[in-house]
């Protein structure tokens, strides 16, 4: 075997960071996540306060960020295995996450801390797109 052929196996470092970091952020949106549900389970009359509706959408987007963030282990782990399409559904998530966050920016609901996540998922597929050839032949 060629040493460009053992090399094309190796993992590149990018894709290992971009993974590393994937589930740092999701570990944090966890906390995030089941913070917001059980802040609808433990406080609905403290959330009546921000309207009616608050009291049901505070839990549903408790449990939609856990299951984004559940989402995103499992295709960081089909990444590190060199699966094209755990690649892709990784990098739509990160896509369909910053979205929100920039509409979260846009309509006022959120401050500019949401930057640092945009950041971050945006480094990270960043990572992952500039190693998209390694992909290349899995699946």
């Amino acid at each position: 075997m060629t040493r460009a052929g053992r090399d094309s196996k190796r993992r590149p470092g990018g894709v290992t960071a971009a993974v590393a970091m994937t589930i740092l952020g999701s570990i944090l949106m966890t906390m995030v996540g089941a913070g917001f549900l059980a802040l609808g389970s433990v406080a609905p009359d403290e959330l009546a306060v921000l309207g009616a509706r608050s009291t049901s959408v505070v839990p549903l987007l408790g449990g939609v960020i856990l299951v984004a963030a559940a989402a995103a282990i499992a295709f960081s782990i089909g990444v590190l295995r060199r699966r094209r399409r755990a690649m892709v559904g990784l990098l739509g998530l990160g896509g369909i996450y910053m979205f929100g966050c920039v509409l979260l920016v846009v309509y006022g609901l959120s401050g500019p801390q949401v930057i640092i996540s945009i950041l971050w998922i945006g480094v990270g597929s960043g990572l992952l797109w500039q190693n998209r050839s390694w992909f290349l032949g899995s699946d």
